[in-house]
């Protein structure tokens, strides 16, 4: 009995050990965020406490962050748009690309501000910029609600590998018409969702992918007005199976109005794609 009260005193006796109220950990995020701390300094704040708040807070954190990101992204493209810095990313972009070590410092500086907050670097027409990392916010998904779960993974596809470059799609018909359908479930399944607005202007994009192509990998020919061949099959052969998708619905009949235009980019296909784009 004695041993046991001793060890109670003792237990007493030490600081105790609980974790930072959750309202607090907002306001602290909230004064982070006044106080225009760093993007840096904010996502290691996220990293450290989301998983002690509430999902609708987590999300709420997520979401501001997100914000914060593309405020701040115009002075990040600033520090990339010097001649100089443009001219190392383009000589260290292969180590970039394969996340190996950077040599010069300069550079190495710059890219580890950039992870940090939260973007990475892409090119398009012999330039390098960056953009957001969605995949930076995969690490959050086991704490936020549902939908954001679901947006986060839909923008980590595009962060990944961006749809086009240069005006040429990237990605093939079939990755066209999947994440099509994964955004259009977004927008069906979480219609309330603070992120509706972005996955449907991002859907509208797809929709014209899927009817158009782009100028660089345009879905007609335009020497001979064709259908892409490939584009073809992998249409046809999705539309078998079209299930609940208003997508698929929609590309079914206008695979019926090209099929009765021996798939050439007729008159009447113009009209009809023009019409369903709107």
């Amino acid at each position: 009995m004695v041993a046991s009260l001793g060890c109670t005193a003792t237990k007493q006796d030490e600081p105790a050990k609980t974790k930072e109220p959750k309202n607090t950990i907002m306001q602290d995020f909230q004064s982070l965020s006044q106080q225009g701390a760093s993007l840096e300094e904010i996502a290691n704040f996220i990293t450290n406490n989301i998983s002690q708040v509430a999902k609708a807070d987590a999300s709420t954190m997520v979401t501001e962050f997100e914000e914060m990101q593309k405020e701040q992204l115009t002075q990040f493209e600033a520090m990339f748009s010097p001649d100089t810095m443009q001219s190392k990313l383009a000589e260290e972009y292969p180590n970039i690309a394969q996340q190996k070590a950077v040599k010069d410092p300069e550079l190495k500086a710059l890219l580890d501000k950039t992870n940090n907050s939260g973007y990475k670097v892409e090119t398009a027409e012999g330039s390098f910029f960056p953009i957001i990392d969605y995949q930076f916010y995969e690490k959050f998904s086991a704490y936020v609600t549902t939908d954001s779960q679901d947006y986060i993974q839909i923008m980590a596809a595009e962060s990944k590998q961006v749809p086009a470059k240069d005006a040429a799609l990237v990605i093939g018909w079939d990755e066209i018409l999947q994440r099509a359908q994964n955004q259009e479930k977004f927008l069906s399944t979480h219609k309330n969702s603070v992120k509706t607005k972005e996955v449907k202007e991002l859907y509208q994009k797809y929709v014209s992918f899927t009817l158009y192509g782009a100028n660089n990998t345009p879905l007609f020919s335009y020497e001979t007005n064709t259908l892409n061949p490939q584009a073809k099959e992998i249409y046809l052969a999705a539309i078998k199976n079209p299930g609940n998708s208003e997508y698929l619905k929609m590309l079914s009949l206008y695979l019926e109005v090209l099929a009765k235009n021996n798939f050439v980019l007729t008159e009447e296909v113009k009209q009809y794609r023009d019409h369903i784009s709107k």
